[in-house]
């Protein structure tokens, strides 16, 4: 196929996807599309548990990439509908394994392990990727050798209520590239990590196991866990700019913030255990430390907002456990908590939720320039 009949199909076929993006660097002067295919392998993970609505259109960003993957495999995780289905009979899907069901972790797992791929992708049965998704990633890790995983920041839209807006013509290739303290300090003011828009290097997975989540757990936390114990073991690349969409679902977000409290707490305890116990995996120090400190602010975030729904026992519990870890300002916490003017005041948090979240509620934005989490910490630091 010559380069500008190329060009024209890759146009046609991101005609389903909102207007063309400018590739800075991408672009050939007769203003058609010339892109390099690629030496790496790349992999896609979809698990997907009832999809059946939603996953035809996540797999038609998937099949709009400049740079078509490798390898598809969704994971049907004991659906009852047509997911396993639909993926079957997807051109982009290259293959599909039914399983019982096992929660979100057992299915990316058995994706992961039977992935060839040099490259990785977990992909949410709901979510979309700009058509420059994976090429931008791909490149991105071309140029970072040494970093073991990238991601990029996500828009996020309220379904049903609201359609997925419209990809941006112009994507700017800025990136940052942390180590585990960077990383703890973007995280713990909220660094927009999720599995859906994040990309590692297989060899790295496979020194954490063949099957690196732990199982067992709800979910919640995976967007922690991850990211957390990869930037121990080597860089993490963030592409600033926004490259997919977040289906947030309206049914679901009330009381989602108590449960996601709640269910984040036990992937972080692995976290922290993972990253002070597993000493092959060469985490130095400084890294160590750093995520540790991660994990301990996460743990106290979920505790305060615990309390801020009214399960005070509950939260105090978690600052116990959190000074058992050796959190220093969990004992502030647990002692102001006691008192219940500073306990209104600056230890319960009322709400986290983003802006997306409050348009598909209506609920009160917890304003972090007026009482964030990390300006109470010092207060009660202060105690």
């Amino acid at each position: 196929m010559s380069e500008n009949r190329e060009g024209v199909e890759i146009m046609r076929a991101l005609g389903g996807f909102g207007r063309l993006p400018s590739l800075h660097g991408l672009l050939s002067a007769q203003g058609v599309v010339a892109f390099s295919k690629g030496r790496m392998r790349v992999s896609v993970v979809i698990p997907a548990y009832n999809a059946s609505s939603l996953l035809g259109e996540t797999l038609d960003s998937v099949s709009a990439q400049l740079r078509a993957p490798d390898e598809v495999i969704v994971v049907d995780d004991g659906s009852v509908d047509d997911t396993a289905r639909i993926a079957a009979e997807h051109p982009a899907v290259t293959r599909v394994i039914s399983r019982k069901n096992g929660g979100i972790a057992v299915a990316r797992n058995d994706g992961i392990e039977r992935s060839t791929g040099e490259l990785l992708f977990l992909l949410d049965a709901d979510d979309l990727w700009h058509p420059i998704f994976l090429q931008r990633m791909i490149e991105v890790m071309e140029a970072n050798p040494d970093a073991l995983s990238a991601f990029a920041r996500f828009n996020c839209f309220c379904h049903p209520a609201e359609p997925p807006s419209a990809f941006e013509e112009t994507v700017s290739a800025d990136l940052v590239e942390h180590d585990a303290p960077s990383f703890s300090l973007a995280a713990n003011r909220g660094l927009p990590i999720l599995p859906s828009f994040f990309g590692v290097r297989l060899e790295a997975l496979r020194r954490l196991g063949r099957r690196p989540y732990i199982e067992g757990h709800l979910g919640g936390g995976e967007a922690a866990y991850l990211p957390g114990l990869l930037v121990a073991m080597g860089p993490l690349i963030e592409h600033e700019a926004p490259l997919g969409q977040y289906r947030m679902h309206a049914s679901a977000v009330t009381g989602d913030e108590v449960d996601a409290a709640r269910t984040m707490v036990p992937a972080l305890v692995d976290l922290y255990q993972e990253v002070s116990s597993r000493q092959e995996l060469g985490i130095d120090d400084v890294s160590r430390k750093a995520i540790q400190t991660f994990a301990c602010d996460w743990i106290r975030k979920c505790a305060r907002r615990l309390g801020g729904a009214g399960h005070r026992a509950e939260a105090r519990r978690l600052m116990a456990k959190g000074i058992a870890l050796g959190d220093p300002r969990a004992a502030g916490f647990l002692a102001a908590s006691l008192v219940p003017m500073l306990a209104s005041r600056k230890v319960w948090i009322s709400a986290w939720r983003p802006e997306s979240v409050r348009r598909a509620e209506g609920t009160p934005f917890w304003n972090p320039d007026d009482a964030s989490p990390e300006s109470t910490d010092e207060a009660v630091g202060r105690i």
